[in-house]
């Protein structure tokens, strides 16, 4: 058997009773179903990549400037916000 470590969290009382009546069903012990459950939901759902907007930077092998989307703001759009959040802040003074 693995080793193993103590966990404690805080919970809804009525999801303790739920996991309760779940690990009674399946004959196994609470901390089981726990970790069963918690393993499963990692499996099925993995971690998301850090950078998922799929922008990639100049300067990485094999990209350029023209792969990154379109989307993104010109020189000039950025001045105009820049100019209007100064305007802005002016105003609140």
């Amino acid at each position: 058997m693995t080793e193993t470590v103590n966990l404690t969290i805080k919970i809804d009382p009525e999801l303790k009773e739920t996991i309760k009546q779940l690990a009674l069903e399946n004959q196994i012990s609470m901390s089981q179903e726990i970790v069963q459950r918690l393993q499963a939901s990692l499996e099925t759902h993995p971690h998301p990549a850090i950078d998922n907007q799929d922008i990639t930077e100049e300067g990485i092998e094999g990209s350029s400037a023209t792969d990154v989307k379109t989307d993104a703001l010109s020189a000039t759009e950025l001045k105009q916000i820049r100019l209007l959040l100064k305007k802005q802040s002016k105003k609140k003074k």
